[in-house]
Formats: C-alpha cells, structure tokens, sequence
C-alpha cells in the first residue's frame, strides 16, 4: 500500500528541485555576459583555459535556457526571431570567439570546426549576416590561424548557406522566380574559379546599397524601376546560357 506521506514528500521535493534548477539557471543566465567579458580577457592573456572555460559556460546557458542536449545542438530557430537579434548575434561571436581559443591551444581542431560551423548557422540568413562575414575576413588577412583552411571554409560556408539576394529580394522579394534563378547562378558561381570572391564582393556591397536606398524613397523608386527588367531579362537569356541550361 503506498504512504500518502511519502507520495507527499516526493511532491514536495520534486517541486523544490525544479525551483532551485529554475533559479540556477536564472543566475546563470544573468552572469552570461560576464563570463563572455571574462572569456575575452582570458583570451587577450593567453589563458586558453579560463576562456575555454568561460566561453563553454555562455553557451552551454544558452543551450540549456532553449532545452538543447548540449552548446552544439542549438540553432537560431530556438531564438525569437527579431526580437532576439541581439543575442542571435551574441551567441554567434562567442562561437567565434571560442572556435579562436580552440585554434590557439594547436589541439582541438575538431572542436575549432564544431565551432565555426556553429558560427555559420548563427550567420547565414541573419540580419548581421554581411557583418560576421566581413569579421571571418579581416581575421583571415590579419591573422595566421593553425586551423587557416577551417576558417576559410566558414567565410565561404556563410555565402553558400544563405538564401539572400539583396537587390533581387528589394526589386522581386524573396520567392518571386527570378530571385530562385538567381539564387541558382550564385551555387553555380561558388564553384568556379573565382566566383566565391565575386559572390563575397557582391553581398558586400548590395547589402550596403539596400540599407542605404530607403532613405531616398524616390531614388530607390528610380533603382528598383531599372533594375526589375535588366535581372529579369538577365535571369530569362544570358544567365541560362551562361550556365549552360
């Protein structure tokens, strides 16, 4: 026969634990920031361990907040959308960050690649997609990584993983067929000698043109007006003979 008591007790308890893991994960959610100054630091002084340590303890919070087995198992989608773009773009320098403490020690080359296919993810596709881009690239040409090939792989791997086309998305939006067919001719561009350079130049400075055009309603009334039938007529003929289809 069971003890009503006992049941009672392991109510209670039960009830205590989830308490005390709610309010663990609270104060572990308001030192995230800390331990991510912290990690820097560590990482500006050498001491790759402290920031290994620190850095882990960020997304390890992060993963746990969204109900994720681990830091390597969470993904954008666990975020909201807009209104968490600033920790969307927290979390992916911190992949970062991390992955650079990992190439330091010489060791942990599988977790350096763990980590900046992370960064991708949290990359590609985002509002602050052009800005993580052009931070892999400035540290390629300033640095001299022990893990240089995975760290050109991620500045290539962003452009490959994103479905953006600014101009083709302002003058067409983002499921109109001539934006699809110009997404294509950039997956055949980024297997070409030199396309992948083309490809970073041009989301380099579209992306600059498109946040900047709204601010002049008639001149960007004026570009989407010339531009609508040059890449329609670009995507129907010499695209499909460029590509060979």
């Amino acid at each position: 026969m069971v003890n009503s008591t006992d049941v009672y007790r392991k109510k209670v308890q039960s009830e205590r634990n989830k308490k005390e893991r709610i309010a663990n994960l609270k104060r572990r959610l308001d030192s995230r920031i800390t331990n991510a100054r912290l990690g820097k630091e560590a990482l500006k002084q050498g001491d790759y361990l402290t920031a290994i340590n620190k850095y882990s303890e960020y997304l390890d919070t992060m993963a746990s907040y969204h109900g994720c087995a681990n830091m390597y198992a969470l993904k954008p989608g666990n975020f909201r959308g807009g209104k968490d773009t600033t920790e969307l773009l927290m979390t992916s320098h911190i992949y970062f960050e991390l992955a650079k403490v990992y190439d330091a020690t010489g060791k942990f080359r599988e977790e350096c690649g763990k980590c900046l296919d992370q960064f991708v993810l949290f990359s590609a596709n985002q509002p602050f997609q052009v800005v993580n881009s052009e931070l892999v690239r400035k540290h390629i040409r300033k640095f001299k990584f022990k893990n240089h090939d995975l760290f050109a792989k991620a500045y290539e791997g962003i452009f490959v993983q994103s479905r953006k086309c600014y101009v083709a998305t302002l003058c067409f939006g983002e499921e109109h067929p001539t934006t699809e067919r110009l997404r294509f001719f950039k997956a055949w561009l980024l297997v070409r000698p030199g396309g992948r350079a083309a490809v970073a130049t041009y989301y380099r400075n579209s992306s600059r043109l498109v946040a900047w055009l709204p601010a002049y309603p008639r001149l960007m009334s004026c570009f989407v007006g010339i531009s609508r039938p040059v890449l329609r007529w670009f995507s129907r003929g010499p695209l499909r003979r460029i590509i060979g289809q």
